[in-house]
């Protein structure tokens, strides 16, 4: 035998695997047991299982554990005790609690729009249904469901999987929202709540006709965009529609304190936040997405408005992505927490963005917002209460290419629609967006006037 570790680790992993496979499920059971003996103590493992209402398969386990006599010290009146805790808690479950799973895929943006969705669905469902989120960016996406009823965690997408099958139903929501067909339990929702099957055949109903758009997501979000905006539906509004919910408004209850200002300089509503940044987990090889607005644009903007306005102060906001905009009075990129820049937000009279997830964010916290669009669809993915700004040209190419984000898809070297915005347009739109300024007190001293 070769006296290379690597290779004898591999050999380890295939001989295991080729025995695992002719092992029964049970026997499979029983291996990942001793194994787990090794570092956790087998009353631990039967007590964790006993609390997720695997009732029955434990005990099953513990009559073919304790037959092997794997239990070691544990008492026989603790096992019975066990035993009797699990069949008390199976019926519980099965009158009172029902759990599902929420994958969602996407960005910022897409996790504020559904934890609108769950807010309102939990509000149809009612007390006593919980739910966990799995998301890309957990620690973060985390705030945005905290003051729901019945959130538990927000988890890695990446534990998903191995987790779906626990759940009464479970949720994948990004552009759509739809069922994992495969785990839904029918008998349990039947037991416990005859509402989601009712909200399962809405969604296959509504998902029919755009069966292609589903598959295909996000390949052919732009044309789905374009085709829903004709109908009369936009992006914060359509998650609603697909399950048949009454939409509860664009604010969302978030744990938020916007005199956390203070602790940079700024007083509330005296400020106008500002940002340049994308989502860094859409891997681009260019050095600056299409919908970014060029940072000297966004330079004359802040100008424009420093010289209208003031009173107002201008306070960059963002993370790692985007460039510094010349001309603000305070740079925080890079330099907060998301907890901060939210708070932060939350304390601005208005915000100017291009089409972000902070947009969405600050339409949760009823901040008004000047956006600039360019290939995004901006009948889709406005708000009503924004100033959306339209490119002079072009616009509207999202998801035209599979490389729209790094590369115009009409081969333009300088994307021409972000660059076409005028900004004269944003400053007078902004302007009016804008709290009214405070009146110049005037006081007359030995013939000279001072403001």
């Amino acid at each position: 035998m070769s006296d290379d570790s690597g290779a004898l680790r591999l050999l380890h992993v295939r001989r295991r695997r080729a025995r695992e496979r002719r092992m029964s499920r049970a026997a499979r059971w029983m291996m990942r047991g001793r194994e787990l003996a090794a570092t956790v103590t087998p009353a631990k493992i039967l007590l964790y299982v006993v609390r997720k209402g695997k009732a029955a398969m434990l005990r099953k386990m513990a009559q073919k554990l304790a037959g092997s006599g794997w239990f070691g010290g544990l008492p026989p009146a603790a096992a019975r005790r066990t035993e009797a805790e699990a069949a008390a808690a199976e019926p519980a479950r099965l009158k009172e609690e029902l759990i599902y799973g929420v994958l969602i895929t996407g960005g910022l943006g897409d996790a504020l729009v559904a934890a609108r969705l769950l807010r309102d669905l939990q509000n149809m469902l009612g007390p006593g249904r919980k739910f966990d989120v799995y998301f890309q960016v957990p620690n973060v996406a985390e705030a945005f469901f905290t003051k729901l009823p019945g959130f538990r965690a927000c988890i890695h997408s990446n534990c998903f999987e191995a987790a779906v099958s626990f759940y009464d139903f479970v949720l994948t929501v990004n552009q759509f929202v739809t069922f994992r067909n495969e785990h839904v339990r029918p008998m349990q929702l039947l037991k416990n709540d005859p509402k989601v099957l009712k909200l399962f055949g809405q969604v296959q109903f509504a998902r029919a006709p755009i069966e292609r758009f589903i598959v295909e997501h996000p390949f052919l979000d732009g044309a789905f965009a374009d085709m829903a905006v004709r109908k009369g539906s936009q992006r914060h509004r359509f998650l609603h529609e697909m399950l048949g919910l009454e939409y509860g408004g664009d604010r969302l209850d978030l744990d938020v304190d916007a005199n956390q200002c203070a602790e940079f300089g700024l007083i509330p509503q005296q400020y106008i936040t500002v940002h340049d940044g994308w989502d860094a987990n859409f891997k681009i090889a260019a050095s600056r997405p299409t919908k970014a607005i060029p940072v000297a644009t966004l330079g004359e903007i802040v100008a424009g408005l420093k010289k209208a306005r003031p009173d107002l102060e201008i306070v960059q906001i963002g993370g790692k992505t985007g460039k510094i905009i010349p001309g603000v009075d305070h740079n925080l990129k890079s330099k907060t927490s998301f907890a901060q820049s939210m708070n932060i937000l939350a304390g601005a009279c208005l915000h100017i963005d291009s089409e972000s997830g902070l947009v969405h964010l600050a339409a949760c916290l009823g901040v008004k917002c000047t956006v600039l669009f360019g290939p995004t669809n901006a009948a889709w993915f406005g708000y009503a209460q924004n100033a959306n700004i339209l490119p002079r040209q072009c616009g509207n190419c999202w998801w035209s290419t599979d490389t729209w984000m790094e590369a115009c898809p009409i081969g333009h070297e300088q994307p021409v629609c972000a660059a076409s915005i005028r900004v004269n347009e944003v400053v007078e739109r902004s302007l009016a967006l804008l709290p009214p300024a405070p009146e110049r007190r005037l006081q007359v001293v030995e013939g000279m006037v001072e403001a």
